[in-house]
Order: C-alpha cells, then structure tokens, then sequence
C-alpha cells in the first residue's frame, strides 16, 4: 500500500489543502456526506472500499462525540487559518459566533436598491446575510456548451467494442461472496467457496486523463467521453484517472484533475496483468511528464499488458510539434496476450514499417467519430485487412527532452500574423470571435458552439497554443472557471477583422452567459458593462467589498484586500449561492462595447464624445452644403472638375477640424465624394481614402446612417478587388459590406426611401457576393429581405417599381442556382410575374436612350425568366419583338436575336418540328455575326448554334444533312476555340464536337473523323472529373468510338479498350448517382450505367465470351429495373434490347 506522504500527496503552498466540492455539501444525500468526511480526513475509498466501509459500519458500535472544546488547537499547516466547522461556517479558530454576535439582516429589500449579496441564502433558510454587492444572490444552474460537436455519431462509431473480447482466457464463473458465506456458516466456519456463471463481457477500461496545467481546457471533453464509453455497454468496468507529476517527478493517478484535492497514488494502479483492460490516455503530449520521458515509459509498461490508445485533442498538423510525434500507416493487431504488443504496423504501400529498437508503437486518434471507428473496429477484429490510422513510438528507456532554447520575444501583430498563417479558417474565426468576448473558459466554449457550430476541440486548441492567449492567474478562477489574458494589442488587431454586427452577437451570447451564470437578478450585460467604464468606484453594480479591519473576527467574505476579491466562494455556505461578477469579465466587454456599439445616452461617461451635457445633433458644417452642390452639378453636367473641387474642399475641412473627427457628417460627406471621384478617375490611393474617412464617421456612436457610406465604399472595394483577380478578398469585403449594410438599415430615423435605397444596395451586395461564393442561401436571404420590405411598404398599391423588379432578377439567378428542376421552375415563374409588375407600375417616363435601354434590360430578364419557367413562349417571343423594337446597339440586338434562337429551341422540344430549329440556328447566326468576338458570351452563343445545328442534321437525310452537319463542325470548332482552359464548359464542347465527328463519320466512313472523335471523348472525360453525370456520358461515347474502330480495324485489342471505357462508365454514373441531388439526375445515371453494361456486353459478345457477355446483360437488366415504369429513355439501347439480347444468348 502506498505510504502517507503518496496516500495524501504533495501539500499545496500555504500548508493547507483546498476544500473539495464535496466538502461543503453536508446535510443532504448520508452517502455523499461520508464520502465527503473520508476525503476529509485523507482518505479516497473506490467503490468496493466504499462498500467494505458500510458492511463494517453495520458491525461498529459508535463513539459519543466529545464536546469541542471553546478554542481548539491550530492544526499544523493551517496557520491563522480558521478551522471548517461540520456545518461549513467559520469563526475564531473555528468556533461559530453565537447567534446575536451575527450581523443582522438588511431590514429593507435587497431588490430595491440592486445591490448584490456577497453572502446567498443558504438552502436550509438561515437568514440573509448583507455584501457589499447590489444585486439579489440566486442559486443558478449553468448549461455548459458541449466539447463534443456529435456524441451521437462518435457513440455510434464505437458501437464495435460491444464485439471486443480481450485475448486473455475469458472469465466463465466468479465468487458469489454472499452465496459464500451462508455455506461457510452451514458448514461450521469450514470455507465453502461458490461460484457463479459469468454472462456479462469482461472487457475494461480505463480512461486517463492527463492532468497538466495545458489539459486544464479539456475537463468537460473528458467528462463527455466518459458518458459515452459508459452507454456503450461494451464494459464490464469502467476506471476513470487523472495523470499528475508525483513530488518526486514520477507519473501518479487520483480522482480529481487539482493535484491537491485528492490523494495520490502510484501509476501501478493502472496496470492490469490479466490484458482485460484497455487504457485510453487522453493528453496533449505537452505536459511535464512527456517532456520528462515518464509518459512514454509509462505508455511502453502498459502496453505490454494489453491495448493502450492515446487520445490527442490538438490538430492533426500540430501532433509532430508535441513529445509523442506519429507516422500515418495501417494497423492490424495480433491475437496474443500481449494485444498492443503485437500491433502490425505496415506503411501505405503495404511494406512493414521501420522497426525502432525497444520502442512499442502507441495509436494515437483525434476525438472524430471516423478515428475512434477504425479503432474500434482495430480492438475488435471486425472487417477485413487493416485500418488506417497513426502511431507513436514509446520505448521503456525514454530520454527526457533537451531543454529549449530561447527565442525572441514577438510582437502582438507579428503573433498574429503567425498565427493567422499557420492556424485552420475555423480557428482564425474563432480567435477573432474570442477576442470580444470575455476569455473563461465557460464562455469560450459557449462563443465556439454558438458562433462555430461545426467546430470542435482542435479549434479551440489550436487559439490556445497558439501564442494570442496565455493563462491567467488564480485570482479569477474562483468559480472553478479556467480564465486567460489577452494583450490590449493582439485584442486590437484581431478585433479589427471583425464586424460590427459579429461583435454584437458575441456579446449577446456573453449577456446570457452573465444572467444564467452569475445571478437572473441583475442587469443584462450591456447595461452591466457601461456601468463598469468609470473609476470602478461605489456606482459599480458588483463593486467589491470594503475590507474590515482584522479584529479577531473574520467573516471570509470573499475579500482579499491585495486584489479586491479573492474568488474564494467557500464561505457562502451550503446554499451554492450566486458569484460576484469578476473585474475582467465586464472590462473586457465594456471595451468591446464601446468600439463596436452606440452607447445609450443615460448611460454614457462624462470623459466619452457624447452624453447628456452634450447636444446629439449638431449643424451641418458648411463644407458639406457646398460639396454637396458641387456633387449634385457634376451628376447634372458631367464635369469632372466639380468632383475633384468638392473633394479638395472636405479634405481642407477634416484637416483643420478640431478637435478631430468629431463631425461624423463630414467624414461621411467626405467619404461620399471620394468614392464618387474614384468611380471616374480610379486609382488605389483614392479608394483608400474613402475607406478611411468612412471609417472615421462611423467610429461615432448612435450613427447608424453613416454605416451605409463605409458599406459602399467596401462593396466598391470588393469590386475593384474582383478586377484584379482577387477574389478571396472581394468576397471579405463584401461580407463586411453586407454587415454594415445590416446596421445601417436598422437605423431608427430613416424614411421609405433612404430604406428602400439601402435594402436594394444591401440585395445587389449579396448578389455579388453569390456570384463569387455561389453559396445560393445568400439569394433566398435577398429574396425574403425584399419580400418582408414589400410587405410592410405603406401603400401596397403604390409600391416602387424597383422592388418587384430587384425581386424578379434575384428570383432568377436563384432559379438557375437550385439543383430541383421543379423548384428552380417555380422560382422562374414567380420571377416573371414579379419582372411583368414591375413593367406595368413604371410610369411612362420620356423617350430617351437612357429609359430605352433599362426597358430593355427588363425586357431581357422577363425572356430569361419565362424561358426557364417553360413558357409562356408566345408571350417571351413578343417581349423579344418589342425589345428589338428599342434598341439599335448591336451588342443588346445579339443578345436578343441569342434569346430568339432559345425560344425556338423550346418550340421544337414541344412540337419536334424541325423548321423551329432551322430557325433557331438563323437567330443564332445573326446574333454571332452582331456579338463581338472578345465578348464573353461569344463562345456560349457559338455553343447553342452548334448543338441546334447538330439536333436539325440529326434529323435530316440526303446531301442537306451532310452540309448541315459540315456547318455544325466548324462553328463548334470555333467555340472549343474561344472557350478558355479551365472553363467548365470545355468538357461538354468537346462532347458536342465529338458526337457531330462521328455523325459524319457514319456518313462518310472517314477514319480522320474518327480518330479524331477517340481523341476529343478522351479529352472531355478529362476534363469532366468534377461532374461524374457528365463524365460517365463521355466515356460511353469514348467506348462506342472503340467498338466502333474494331468494327472498322478489326483488332482485338479494340475491345479491350472499349470494355475499359465501359466499365469506368459505369463506376462514374455510380458515382454521379450517389451525388444526385434530384431524381431526376438519379435516373440518368441509372440509365447511363444500364447502357454502359449493354454496351459491355456487345463488346464481350463480338470477342466471342459469351458467359461474360450475359452476366453484363443482366447487370444492365438489374440498372434498368431500377428505373420507374413511366422513365422515358433518351437514348438507345433501351431495356427492351437488353433483354433482347439476354434472350438470344439463353
């Protein structure tokens, strides 16, 4: 047994232990108590301890306590500390004042003045006791944010350990000890042992969690894990550690992660020499014990016993960066006693690995269900062949690390920097995120969950090391709460990537953190951080305590006289009550407050821009009247010179303003006008400018309507960045745009027009930034934004034109983003009846070429909307005819003749008359000759002048179709020409080109044609990896053009080639099938895998197999059952032929 000085570990610096949780939770659960007064006395029973220790008290007789005496004896160690009594309070030397030395209670309502209770009711009723807080003391219940983002998947992963059976010789019976002793008893004392059969696993485990100062931020994923292995049921027992350095700097285990609230013991405690134990060491592999090598000897010792894993939190690239460095490799495990001893461990390409001398490999998992999965399935042989996973190397004479070497001291921004390049996009958010919020670890958690929802731990390691934060001192972690610092100027640079409205948010997650936390009764966190910006004198809502000078009497009010609180709740008593708020907790989020909120007048400090003695608006200064004349004569008159004049006049003014940048309307005037000067001139120097003076005028608070001018300036910056190729940083750009778009049109003094303006400058923000990330929920966003602006527009009957029109076009774009051939129909159609009333409210303004163009515009996307909603085509085919009426550029004219040409290719896909494509190529051909041929939508034109010409030779016979056909080579010839590498339309113009070679070859019999056909399809399957659909439909062609050449050649190797092609067909339209994301693609890749299988078939058929043959002609038959009864095919061979030809081979 270990001796004492192990049993009670190493004594904590002021020669006391700390209370633990239990102790002071007397009165209520006998059991809860007696475990409570072991710990007290040094003692940390287990479960069968604990039950031995009952069974004895069954057989004890008790001992009369002794009256205790007036004033006791100072224990050693404990100083002039006082003594806890039984019932948890306190006096001189541990003697409870009597009842009328206490101070009495407020006689008045502790709700009617806010002040907060530094002492709580206790639970069993005992008075309320006066602090120097203003606010009602309430027993609160915290939800802490969870560390795992799916427990349930992660559970559903380990669901293979049920199927574990350790490779010791299993356990049949155990002792019945009660069936034992009654047959001892009958037997006259003689010991009759009985046993019973065992029908439960006997399997264990053992999870350990590493205790170091680093693992402090993984508690609750450790407690979590716990929860899962213990549903699993795949135990029969379940040990849960905490991983210490002993006083002598050897590896120790106890129940608690404080080294000082429970005992230590050695880590023999973990060993089990019968292999029926797995030990999981959840561990950064950071801590003091790896970088003394006692972690790895202690891992090397285990695992010559049974199945150690090592649990790594971190990320994945920073594993080589700990003690315990892996290498990524295939594990299969042998079934000795030894279990771990005999892992396999083999590289990818399925040679065995580098043996190490001495060393033992470890398997060391990230907490994500697909690791924990394949280890699960490692542990219980489930599956074939090996797993994929990573190991590390542990040997028993481990050499402790060399110690590191110094490095220069970084400064913040050179930290940040750092951290930005080598940290994950979701860590880079999340640091971002916690930067405005306070830095408990609680809180963090709660930041992560709410803000990063898919994120997990690693993230959140990844801030932690990464060099922003560091550990706080003890002084705030009172609450059981981990806290860490931040320097003001690392908080300053990473604030600066964050939003406004993002801040906002986060502060509104660490409000609720505040109410449930830290009492319901006070204000909400704006309110409690705006109180906090002064002195923090008497006006604090949570001011600390006065200290009393030291009589003889101490109450332990939680006051430290060095720090103001000491975070010791201990004294509160039984009753758990409510914590005062910590200092950092609302300066940090007053600061954020402050740089990101208007602050209320009420509440604002005498020293801030605004207040009550301060007037709110202010006259406008005369510099902004006259820009704005000379800004209104140059939108007038075009000169150039009034933009430039009005420019230099409010740089003059915000110069010579003092004091500086306290006239939030000049730096917004002079933010306007520089953005207008850019949009002529250009140039960086400009566009910064304006960024700068926007971001001035909306450093004021309670300036909501200066907002809009900064989220021009960006949306004008995204598009510039847009220009030059940069299109990560346009997308930023616009987001931010998008934020402070959001802010300003929350602005409470504006009118219908200055909202209908930002709300349609807001949608055309997100439009962009849908073009740039594709993301189609930013359109339904723009979509509802603008439904919920019409329907609370005034006079519904006299809504602005610009609303149904702004609806129509964003309808339409939404309807060529959505996958659902129906639901993309149904955004065209409400598209088109929304562009027809805004055609219809527009007033008649005067002819001008202005007006022209923009009825034309709308006319353009009414054509697209109806075209895409499948008609009317009468109606679009009108709307084309007025169109062409208006307008004479010949770019817009080609635009139109290009829609002309699409409405007949629907008319020919109703009727199937061939004139209608006859006059689509027409309409085509005139748009090409009018189109320039640099102009982007030259190629796409080209494209659909190609195909239609390449459907009407399809459908002609006789010299026509070939001359037909000769002119849909050249023109697609000249799309695969003007279409850009790297375009997505590359592959399907190759197709298009191929399938016409091969029409003329048929016709011809040319062997150029059809070379050069296998040379395209080949090219286009290249080219169409990202879209399997489209990919498996270039194989088969590539396939046809095979069989077809050993039709022609007559060379076997033909058919081998083709039967590849084939048979990558198939697996492609597999692959598109389980990426469908509507039925319909689903069936077509079903067709295409039926067709690709008869096609094989064919092919095993002309090289005489005909066994093969069949079995592909039943797989294709299997394809085509798979398909619904009223599936039309697009194509041949159909089921019929297959089945067919199942027929005629028997």
């Amino acid at each position: 047994m270990p001796d004492a000085a192990a049993r009670h570990g190493p004594v904590p610096p002021g020669g006391h232990r700390p209370e633990t949780p239990n102790s002071g939770a007397r009165g209520g659960d006998p059991l809860a108590e007696l475990v409570a007064r072991l710990r007290d006395v040094g003692l940390d029973p287990d479960v069968p301890q604990l039950c031995d220790a009952l069974w004895l008290a069954r057989w004890t007789r008790p001992v009369v306590d002794d009256p205790v005496p007036e004033d006791p004896p100072a224990g050693p160690g404990t100083g002039d500390r006082p003594l806890p009594r039984l019932d948890g309070s306190h006096g001189k030397n541990g003697v409870a004042p009597p009842e009328s030395e206490r101070p009495a209670p407020p006689a008045r309502d502790v709700a009617a003045d806010g002040r907060v209770s530094l002492y709580p009711v206790p639970q069993d009723g005992t008075p309320r006791t006066r602090g120097a807080g203003r606010a009602t003391a309430l027993p609160v219940g915290v939800p802490a944010a969870p560390a795992l983002p799916s427990p349930l998947e992660l559970q559903r992963a380990l669901r293979r350990l049920q199927r574990y059976r350790s490779p010791a010789p299993p356990l049949r019976t155990e002792l019945d000890e009660t069936a034992t002793a009654e047959r001892s008893a009958q037997a006259g004392g003689l010991i009759l042992p009985v046993h019973r059969a065992v029908t439960r696993a006997d399997a264990r485990l053992q999870l350990v969690l590493d205790a170091s100062s680093s693992m402090r931020v993984w508690d609750r994923l450790f407690v979590e894990l716990q929860q899962v292995f213990g549903q699993l049921g795949a135990f029969s027992d379940i040990q849960v550690s905490h991983l210490h350095q002993g006083p002598d700097g050897d590896p120790a285990v106890s129940r608690s992660p404080d080294v000082y609230a429970a005992p230590l013991h050695s880590a023999d405690r973990l060993s089990d020499p019968t292999g029926r134990r797995i030990v999981l060491v959840v561990s950064d592999c950071a801590g003091p014990l790896w970088h003394s090598g006692h972690a790895h000897r202690l891992l090397h010792h285990l695992s010559r016993q049974g199945p150690v894993a090592v649990l790594q939190p971190l990320p994945q690239r920073l594993w080589n960066r700990t003690r315990l460095p892996v290498i990524f490799c295939e594990l299969s495990r042998g079934e000795t006693l030894g279990g771990a001893a005999a892992l396999r461990v083999r590289t990818p390409a399925g040679t065995p690995a580098e043996a190490r001398r001495g060393a033992l490999p470890v398997p060391v998992l990230p907490p994500e269900p697909v690791a924990l999965g394949a280890w699960a399935r490692l542990l219980s042989g489930a599956g074939a062949g090996p797993v994929p996973g990573a190991v590390g190397w542990v040997r028993a004479d481990q050499p402790p690390a060399p110690a590191a070497r110094a490095d220069r001291r970084r400064t913040p921004f050179e930290r940040v920097s750092r951290f930005s390049s080598s940290a994950s996009s979701a860590a880079g958010r999340l640091a971002v995120y916690l930067a405005a919020a306070p830095l408990c670890l609680p809180v963090m958690q709660l930041v992560q969950r709410t803000m990063l929802p898919d994120s997990g731990p690693a993230e959140l390691a990844e801030v932690l090391v990464g060099g922003l934060v560091t550990r706080a001192s003890e002084e705030y972690s009172g609450d059981g709460a981990q806290w860490y610092r931040i320097e003001p100027d690392v908080r300053d640079a990473l604030l600066s990537r964050l939003g406004r409205d993002e801040a906002m948010l986060v502060l509104k997650h660490c409000s609720e953190y505040i109410e449930l936390r830290f009492g319901k009764g006070g204000p909400n966190f704006p309110a409690l951080a705006l109180a906090q910006l002064g002195d923090g004198g008497a006006g604090r809502p949570y001011a600390p305590a006065t200290p009393t000078p030291d009589n003889g009497d101490s109450s332990d009010n939680g006051y430290n006289g060095d720090s103001g609180y000491n975070g010791d709740h201990g004294g509160n008593g039984a009753g758990g009550g409510e914590a005062p708020v910590p200092q950092p907790f609302a300066e940090v989020a007053a600061r954020v407050l402050r740089r990101f909120m208007p602050l209320p007048e009420q509440f604002e400090t005498p020293g801030g821009r605004t207040g009550p003695g301060q007037t709110a608006d202010r006259p406008t200064h005369q510099a902004v009247r006259r820009a704005r004349a000379l800004i209104e004569r140059f939108d007038g008159e075009g000169m150039i010179q009034d933009a430039i004049d009005a420019v230099q006049l409010l740089r003059g003014a915000t110069a010579h303003e003092r004091p500086a940048g306290a006239d939030p309307e000049l730096w917004a005037e002079y933010a306007h006008c520089t953005l207008r000067l850019w949009e002529v001139q250009g140039g960086d120097d400009l566009l910064q400018e304006a960024e700068a003076a926007a971001e001035r005028a909306t450093a004021h608070p309670r300036r909501l309507r200066e907002r809009a001018v900064l989220a021009r300036v960006l949306h004008a910056a995204a598009t510039d960045r847009r220009r030059r190729g940069d299109r990560t940083g346009a997308l930023d750009l616009l987001r931010r745009a998008d934020r402070e778009y959001a802010v300003a049109c929350a602005a409470p003094d504006l009118d219908e027009n200055q909202a209908l303006k930002l709300t349609l400058e807001r949608v055309r923000a997100l439009d962009a930034q849908w073009r740039l990330g594709g993301d189609s929920a930013l359109l339904q966003g723009a979509v509802g934004m603008l439904e919920a602006f019409a329907d609370v527009w005034p006079d519904r009957r006299l809504r602005p034109p610009e609303l149904p029109l702004e609806h129509g076009r964003i309808l339409l774009r939404l309807s060529g983003a959505t996958a659902d051939p129906v639901q993309a129909r149904l955004y065209a159609e409400q598209g088109a009846q929304s562009l027809r009333n805004a055609l219809d409210t527009a007033a008649e303004p005067p002819y001008t070429a202005e007006s022209a163009r923009a009825r034309v515009r709308v006319l353009g996307d009414l054509v697209d909307a109806l075209l895409q909603a499948g008609g009317p085509l009468d109606d679009a085919q009108a709307r084309v005819d007025e169109a062409l009426a208006l307008v004479r550029e010949q770019g817009r004219r080609a635009a139109l003749l290009a829609r002309a040409g699409r409405i007949a290719v629907a008319r020919h896909a109703e009727s199937g008359d061939p004139a209608e494509l006859e006059a689509a190529a027409d309409r085509f051909a005139q748009a090409a000759q009018r189109m320039s041929r640099d102009a982007p939508s030259h190629a796409d034109v080209l494209a659909e002048w190609g195909e239609a010409l390449l459907r009407l030779a399809g459908l002609q016979s006789g010299p026509r179709a070939r001359d037909t056909l000769s002119r849909a080579i050249r023109v697609l010839r000249d799309c695969r020409m003007e279409t850009p590498a790297g375009s997505r339309q590359v592959a399907h113009r190759l197709l298009l080109l191929g399938r016409a070679l091969m029409l003329r070859y048929r016709a011809r019999g040319d062997r150029v044609d059809l070379r050069e056909a296998e040379h395209l399809f080949g090219l286009a399957a290249a080219e169409a990896e990202d879209d399997p659909l489209l990919a498996a439909r270039c194989r088969l062609d590539l396939g046809q053009v095979q069989f077809e050449a050993y039709r022609s050649l007559r060379r076997p190797a033909r058919l081998d080639l083709a039967v590849d092609a084939f048979r990558d067909a198939t697996e492609a339209a597999r692959e598109a099938e389980g990426v469908a994301e509507t039925e319909h693609r689903r069936h077509e890749a079903v067709e295409l895998c039926a067709q690709a299988h008869h096609w094989r078939g064919m092919s095993y058929e002309a090289a005489a197999r005909p066994r093969a043959a069949r079995e592909a002609y039943r797989l294709a038959r299997t394809e085509w059952s798979r398909l619904p009864d009223d599936y039309l095919s697009t194509g041949e061979p159909t089921a019929q032929q297959t089945a067919q030809r199942l027929a005629e081979l028997g």
